[in-house]
């Protein structure tokens, strides 16, 4: 049995961080019971700069990609990609990019019942799927509760606390010079970069479990 622990950096309203965990996903399932995964959620935010309240995703993302024309492209091709992959990318002008500071707080605080991925995934969702606005305390205790968080755990991942345990990973991994997302750190040791296809995943866990091995 061959026992691998990746860590994964993403930020919930990071569609290649979506579609990076579907795809990795699959390739556990390949990979079949000859491997253990130990799976692990790290924060990062990849627009620090957004208000809490967020901002028009057509202005920012048109902003950013130079034209309206342009941002419509890449939404579109994002929706080719993600329908390949069975996910549903939905964007429209009224949507919003929220800061994510909050969101990872409450992944935090799921990681301490091992229900870190259905919260991270379940924002993903809620996110792209449903266009909520995952920087609201409602939507994110609503969420919490769904995947199983209890009313004393929402509660923690509200406090400054939370937000200080943030900071303080978000900070360790900047010292790592991770700059771009997903990344996927794997047994503390090897970094993988980008949403790779499900079966280029599984040749890169393969090949790191043997030089484990070697």
């Amino acid at each position: 049995m061959a026992d691998l622990t990746i860590d994964i950096v993403a930020d919930p309203i990071c569609p290649w961080c979506y579609l990076g965990y579907t795809r990795l996903k699959a390739a556990i399932e390949h990979l079949g019971d000859d491997f253990r995964f130990d799976i692990h959620w790290l924060p990062f935010e990849l627009h620090p700069d957004i208000p809490s309240a967020g901002v028009s995703r057509t202005q920012y993302l048109g902003q950013k990609f130079g034209s309206q024309e342009k941002l419509n492209e890449v939404s579109h091709a994002l929706q080719n990609v993600g329908y390949e992959a069975g996910l549903e990318f939905n964007f429209t002008d009224d949507d919003l990019i929220p800061n994510t500071k909050l969101a990872q707080q409450f992944v935090a605080q799921a990681s301490r019942m091992s229900l870190a991925t259905p919260m991270m995934t379940a924002l993903f969702y809620a996110y792209f799927t449903k266009g909520e606005n995952i920087s609201d305390a409602a939507v994110l205790s609503r969420i919490a509760k769904e995947v199983g968080l209890q009313d004393e755990d929402i509660e923690d991942a509200l406090s400054r606390e939370a937000e200080l345990l943030v900071e303080e990973k978000m900070e360790r991994l900047n010292k790592l010079q991770i700059e771009s997302v997903p990344t996927y750190i794997v047994n503390e040791k090897y970094l993988v970069q980008g949403a790779h296809p499900p079966e280029t995943f599984a040749e890169i866990l393969t090949d790191i479990n043997k030089e484990n091995d070697a």
